[in-house]
């Protein structure tokens, strides 16, 4: 049932706006990329549709510092020790 309720809304609409369509990213993107930007650092953007919001409360969280460079074998346990570490995520879009 699960399969089918996500293929259900994430199928794009016959006409009009489709607000899952990953195109709705590409102008924060750019924008991001632009010297219009240069005084944001930092944050945390969503975009859902035609929404742009930006995420309160970031903070930083948990942390392992090897002073080394990480092998990408040794990745994957450190950070499920970090995330078992960390509080539980705000719910975004999407999430019940």
């Amino acid at each position: 049932m699960t399969e089918q309720v996500f293929s259900d809304r994430m199928q794009a609409p016959e006409s009009g706006f489709d607000v899952n369509d990953p195109a709705n990213i590409s102008p924060l993107v750019v924008w991001l990329g632009s010297s219009e930007s240069a005084d944001v650092t930092g944050r945390v953007f969503e975009v859902e549709g035609g929404s742009i919001s930006v995420a309160d409360g970031w903070q930083h969280g948990p942390a392992l510092d090897k002073r080394a460079r990480w092998d990408p074998a040794e990745v994957g346990p450190v950070v499920h020790k970090l995330l078992a570490q960390a509080p539980d995520p705000a719910p975004v879009y999407g999430a019940q």
